[in-house]
């Protein structure tokens, strides 16, 4: 009896550590199907992340527990803006000062392709701002001009507010009416011009008219001339330069014809500034005969 209940446990205890073994080697097999081998970790880890599928970062990169995400831009903002909204055009104002100011000193002294300077990247704040700047000048300086010669030729000084009117219907047209007949012409004949650099670039050509403006004030005729070809010069040559390569996409005949208008507008808003705006009145010559009314002078007593 002894030798059989021993040999009972004896044959229990295998039974059992058949079992537990049996468990065992059932667990690794599991483990192996999910967690692979140290050296295969890599790639595992291309298979679970293959099968599984990942989120997608938000903002400008993945957004982790210790960087929260993003909001989005302004232009991702714009762009999902009606184009009645405001915020629509809000992409097209967004410079910063540096940026703006880069682009006047490149305007003004056109020693690289502006369309490098913007980087791609037109503005309409700066055209804006520079075309409400000229017209604020050119009225002012007007205005001056108007009591020099008021004060030259002995006579009353008297306000204008039609010079305003002028100075607004005047740079207003230059800077967007005109740039938009001329990107309508240009892409008519297969050009492909962009119409925001259209803009950038007639409203970024304003610029030397700003320091023209203040220097006109000079009650000499030649320095005028000379400043007034300076200006146009500039002006001339910066649109010229950057437009030309936009042009050259055209016939040439085609070509010629679009840049003699250009050519020709622009000298025309020169002139108009010259004499509406920047010109000198002399005295009027005494009439013939000496008949020169008298002057009532105080009763002596």
């Amino acid at each position: 009896m002894a030798h059989s209940s021993a040999y009972k446990a004896i044959e229990i205890d295998d039974d059992e550590l058949n079992a537990t073994e049996l468990q065992f080697q059932n667990f690794s097999s599991s483990n192996s199907t999910t967690n692979p081998p140290a050296g295969n970790m890599s790639s595992a880890g291309n298979t679970s992340s293959a099968s599984t599928p990942q989120p997608r970062p938000t903002g400008f990169g993945s957004a982790s527990i210790f960087e929260p995400a993003r909001p989005t831009t302004q232009q991702e903002q714009a762009a999902k803006s009606p184009i009645w909204s405001i915020a629509y055009y809000s992409k097209f104002f967004d410079v910063d000062t540096n940026q703006v100011m880069e682009r006047c000193f490149a305007s003004v002294i056109p020693k690289d392709n502006f369309l490098d300077v913007m980087a791609g990247s037109p503005d309409l704040y700066g055209p804006f701002w520079i075309a409400t700047t000229v017209i604020f000048v050119l009225f002012v300086t007007s205005s001056i001009v108007d009591s020099i010669n008021a004060y030259i030729n002995g006579t009353t000084y008297q306000y204008n507010i039609f010079q305003m009117t002028f100075a607004f219907a005047t740079i207003y047209i230059y800077a967007f009416l005109i740039p938009l007949l001329v990107w309508g012409a240009t892409k008519y004949f297969g050009c492909q011009p962009d119409l925001l650099e259209m803009f950038a670039l007639y409203g970024y050509a304003l610029t030397i008219w700003i320091p023209v403006s203040v220097l006109s004030v000079i009650p000499i005729e030649l320095a005028r001339w000379i400043l007034l070809g300076i200006g146009a010069g500039v002006s001339g040559v910066f649109l010229i330069r950057n437009m030309y390569p936009v042009l050259q996409r055209a016939e040439a005949q085609v070509a010629k014809i679009i840049l003699i208008l250009v050519i020709v507008l622009h000298g025309v808003l020169a002139l108009i500034l010259k004499y509406k705006f920047f010109a000198y009145n002399p005295a009027a010559p005494a009439p013939p005969g000496g008949d020169v009314p008298p002057v009532d002078t105080p009763p002596k007593f």
